[in-house]
């Protein structure tokens, strides 16, 4: 399956352009509030730390009650699944995953790759379902001899077993549709292409693998059927099932640049809400953006179209954008972003296209690194 042999499908880019002299916000009806409290993982530079938020559509406030999650270094890997969040952290030869659930504020523990010799193996890829935890690695044998494998922990036993599959290519990411698990790989020794390869979760066996070409950059799903790979000039969809697949190529300008977005949090339409680089768009290095798989079509919300200068540089210091989520409850945006100069950030909520508007705002005290919505 190589990229350059594909279809071309035009990417439709939507800029929201409701600039508004104020941030005043007119319905004729009042809208249902809906409690859907938050959580956020903040950054100092080098920890992260819980804050929990308390909210509904009409009020955002501070949580007086801490989380159970201790504070820990960033971590070099993470994964969400639903209101859980998981660290992969390794110090020295010890490769442990911290899990948290932030409904039940409940923190677990797991070490990993203790059978094997830790120090010289490195954790590449995370990823999390509610059935499996899914870390793949590579391992030095020696100065020019590496291994690679996935280790797939089965979350329903008891003693979390775990069945290890070995890999003939460099793992890179992974995603998880269909009672299937989607490797993204590179061949290190021979093309430097990119491969896709396919293992049923029901048998721990792969059962397929297709060529991606040069230069893909991620593969995560959409949904139960539907898997994203991703290059910066295009994306390909997959059917998980049939294997089917389609490429959109976007028009020049119009890349929607969620290639290094790094946690995927999405709608329950499938939607993304990412941070992206506004370009010539906004006076800021990145801005909130969504984009619709179903319709090719990326919404763009600069803040100097629902917010004034005032509360832009002066009020809330907004330096860039940091995570991007959505409370579906009530049909808000959530932004979190860093204060210009400062290891502090706050989180803004809007309302979403076709008539985005300042919502309400709260100072936090560090950077969002990822939100939450319980």
């Amino acid at each position: 399956m190589k990229t350059y042999n594909s279809i071309y499908v035009l990417l439709t880019l939507v800029i929201i352009g409701c600039s508004k002299s104020d941030d005043s916000i007119v319905n004729e009806e009042k809208p249902t509030s809906i409690d859907a409290d938050y959580a956020v993982m903040l950054s100092s530079g080098t920890t992260l730390a819980p804050q929990l938020l308390n909210a509904n559509g009409e009020l955002l406030t501070l949580n007086p009650e801490e989380s159970n999650l201790a504070s820990k270094s960033i971590p070099q890997l993470t994964s969400l699944e639903g209101s859980e969040f998981f660290q992969y952290h390794k110090t020295g030869c010890s490769g442990k995953i911290t899990r948290h659930d932030f409904t039940k504020d409940e923190t677990t523990e797991i070490d990993v790759f203790d059978d094997l010799d830790d120090c010289m193996l490195t954790a590449v890829a995370l990823l999390t379902s509610d059935a499996k935890i899914c870390i793949a690695y590579e391992r030095e044998i020696d100065e020019k001899t590496s291994t690679f494998g996935v280790r797939i922990i089965d979350r329903k036993s008891g003693d979390l077993d775990f069945v290890d599959v070995p890999l003939n290519k460099k793992p890179l990411d992974l995603a998880i549709a269909n009672d299937r698990l989607f490797i993204m790989t590179l061949d290190v020794e021979l093309s430097e292409e990119n491969y896709l390869s396919v293992l049923d979760f029901s048998s721990n066996s792969l059962v397929h693998e297709m060529n991606l070409g040069f230069r893909a950059r991620r593969v995560f799903n959409t949904s139960e059927d539907t898997i994203i790979i991703s290059y910066d000039e295009l994306h390909t969809t997959l059917d998980s099932a049939s294997l089917s697949f389609v490429f959109t190529n976007y028009a020049e300008g119009t890349e929607p640049k969620f290639t290094a977005n790094a946690f995927d949090c999405f709608d329950g339409d499938g939607k993304l809400y990412y941070p992206k680089a506004a370009d010539a768009v906004s006076t800021y290095p990145e801005i909130p953006a969504v984009y619709d798989f179903t319709k090719n079509l990326v919404t763009l919300y600069a803040y100097e179209n629902f917010l004034t200068e005032e509360k832009r540089d002066f009020e809330f210091e907004i330096e860039t954008t940091t995570t991007v989520n959505y409370d579906e409850k009530n049909d808000l945006i959530l932004i979190g972003y860093k204060k210009v100069g400062k290891q502090e950030g706050g989180l803004l909520r809007i309302k979403p296209s076709p008539e985005p508007a300042f919502v309400d705002h709260i100072d936090l005290e560090g950077v969002p690194y990822v939100l939450f919505v319980n």
